[in-house]
C-alpha cells in the first residue's frame, strides 16, 4: 500500500525532469523569463546571487544549496548583479550539451530542471507550496540532500551512458526530500494537501480512504484507525489539511476520477462506481462542483481544477454517525 505522499505525487502525475545547467567563471549574469512550470536549482559548486522579481533582497546560493521556485516570476542568476545579464535564450540557443560554459573558468556549477504534472496537479502543487523554497547546505538535517546533490553532480559531469535517466531519477529523489524538509519545518497554522499527506497521526485514516474510495466511510471508523476520538480527529484533520475529513475525501475521489477518466477505455459510469457513486448523474454533479468542468470534457484541456478546501462535504456519499 502506497503512503499518502506517494499517492499524492502519483495522482498529480509528478515527474521531475533534469534539464542540465551551466559552468561559470569570472564575471557572468543570466536572465531567465518567468517559468511555465515549477523549477528547481542545485548549486554543484561555487556560489552565486539569485534575484527574483518581486523580492527585494537577492538570495545568496552556495555549494549544496537547493532552490525550488513555484512563483511565476522572472529571475537573474549572476556572479555580480550589477552586470548586464544575457537572456537565457541567447546562452542556450544552438547548444547541444546539457552543461553550457558561461564567463571564464569553471569555479561555479549550476544544475536545474522542472516538475512535470497533469494540469490540475500543477495547480495543486503550486497553490499548496510557497512561492519559493531555499534550503541551505549549512542547515541542520541537510545530509541527505547533500548526498543526493553529490550524486547528481557526479552523474551530470560524467556524461556516461544512462546519465540523463540517472539525473532525472536523482532529481525526483531531491523533490521528495525537499517536500519532506519543507513539511517537517512547517508551522502549525500552515495547512494543505502535502502537509496532511505527511502527518503521521492521520496516516492510518488516509490509508483507509485511499485504499477503498467506493466505501461509505464513517467518522467513527476513520477516528478509530487513528486512535482518536471523533472530535479530536475532526479538529486535527481540519488544522492539518485546511478542510474537514469528508471534504478531503470528496476532493480525493474527484481527482482520482479525473486521473482515471484519461485512461483508454474508461467510461463515466465505470469511474463513478469506482469512487462510490451508483448514479452517473450524481457523480457528474459532484465532479463538476469540485473540478469545475464536466467529467465528459477532455480533462487534458481543463483549466479550472479547484484546489484544496474549495469543495463542500459530500454528505450524499458518506454515512456520518
Amino acid at each position: 500500500m502506497h503512503d499518502p505522499l506517494s499517492r499524492t505525487l502519483e495522482l498529480v502525475e509528478a515527474r521531475t525532469i533534469y534539464a542540465g545547467g551551466f559552468i561559470g567563471g569570472g564575471d557572468w549574469s543570466i536572465r531567465f523569463p518567468p517559468p511555465r512550470k515549477i523549477k528547481f536549482f542545485v548549486i554543484g559548486r561555487g556560489s552565486c546571487l539569485l534575484a527574483l522579481d518581486g523580492i527585494e533582497t537577492p538570495f545568496r546560493l552556495a555549494t549544496g544549496d537547493v532552490f525550488l521556485l513555484t512563483r511565476n516570476a522572472g529571475f537573474t542568476v549572476a556572479s555580480d548583479l550589477r552586470l548586464v545579464p544575457l537572456p537565457s535564450s541567447e546562452v542556450y540557443t544552438g547548444r547541444n550539451s546539457p552543461i553550457i560554459p558561461v564567463g571564464q573558468g569553471d569555479d561555479f556549477l549550476f544544475l536545474g530542471g522542472h516538475i512535470d504534472t497533469n494540469h490540475a496537479g500543477g495547480r495543486l502543487m503550486a497553490e499548496n507550496l510557497p512561492d519559493f523554497l531555499h534550503f541551505s547546505a549549512s542547515e541542520s538535517g541537510a545530509n541527505r540532500l547533500s548526498a543526493l546533490i553529490g550524486e547528481l553532480v557526479e552523474e551530470a559531469a560524467g556524461c556516461v551512458p544512462g546519465a540523463e535517466m540517472a539525473c532525472s531519477s536523482l532529481a525526483h529523489l531531491l523533490l521528495i526530500q525537499i517536500l519532506r524538509r519543507y513539511l517537517s519545518a512547517q508551522e502549525s497554522d500552515e495547512a494543505g494537501w502535502f502537509r496532511v499527506a505527511c502527518d503521521s497521526r492521520l496516516a492510518p485514516a488516509l490509508a483507509l480512504m485511499h485504499s477503498d474510495l467506493a466505501r461509505k466511510w464513517t467518522l467513527t471508523e476513520l477516528a478509530r484507525a487513528c486512535a482518536m476520538s471523533r472530535t479530536s480527529f475532526s479538529k486535527h484533520f481540519r488544522v492539518i489539511a485546511g478542510m474537514p475529513p469528508f471534504t478531503y475525501l470528496t476532493e480525493w475521489r474527484m481527482r482520482h476520477a479525473e486521473h482515471e477518466l484519461r485512461r483508454e477505455g474508461s467510461s463515466v459510469a465505470k469511474v463513478a462506481l469506482s469512487v462510490g457513486y451508483n448514479s452517473e448523474a450524481a457523480f457528474s454533479i459532484a465532479f463538476k462542483r469540485v473540478m469545475g468542468h464536466s467529467p465528459r470534457r477532455n480533462t487534458h484541456r481543463s483549466t479550472k481544477g479547484l484546489v484544496c478546501g474549495s469543495a463542500p462535504d459530500d454528505a450524499s456519499l458518506v454515512t456520518k454517525p
